[in-house]
């Protein structure tokens, strides 16, 4: 039986780190071995979950158009592969500025490690490239709380000449886009 790969991610206010991972892993030529999500799960502030919303996600989102493109199989990444970071009254955070909500975000990182590692049939590829440093830092601590010897964790760098380049979600097969 084959393994069923989820790719997690922890974002910020760049969803670029989304699409960058994903060519990074399952598109990218110099790679010798692919690796190809059947689903994308992402944990962000409500901030970050609007700016995937409003850039990816859609039939005219850069999601499908990179899957397009690359002629990648299905994989699911919708509005339920969004999780938001919440405080103890279940109220959404916009961002991750006290120790506390630093701390939120921790227990919420570790509580989906943890939901994705239960099952030996997943296959699961942690990033650790978005979000604030803290949120990197505790979702690759708690890979190593949590995973097994299937499980991945990775950072994806791009070249600094696309770093700040307005509009950069990946490096595109056809010309001009």
């Amino acid at each position: 039986m084959s393994k069923h790969n989820i790719l997690f991610l922890v974002t910020g206010m760049t969803p670029q780190i989304i699409t960058e991972t994903l060519w990074a892993l399952a598109c990218d030529p110099a790679k010798q071995e692919k690796w190809v999500p059947n689903e994308i799960q992402v944990l962000s502030t409500t901030t970050g979950l609007k700016k995937i919303k409003d850039n990816l996600l859609g039939d005219n989102g850069i999601f499908k158009k990179m899957c397009e493109e690359y002629n990648l199989p299905e994989i699911k990444f919708d509005e339920n592969s969004l999780h938001a970071i919440v405080d103890k009254e279940g109220n959404k955070l916009d961002d991750l500025k006290t120790p506390e909500e630093n701390e939120l975000a921790a227990d919420m990182i570790c509580q989906k490690v943890r939901e994705f590692t239960q099952d030996d049939n997943v296959s699961l590829h942690v990033s650790i490239a978005g979000g604030r440093k803290t949120m990197g830092f505790y979702a690759g601590y708690a890979l190593s709380l949590y995973g097994r010897i299937q499980d991945q964790l990775s950072h994806v760098l791009v070249s600094e000449k696309y770093e700040t380049l307005q509009g950069f979600y990946y490096p595109a097969l056809k010309k001009g886009q």
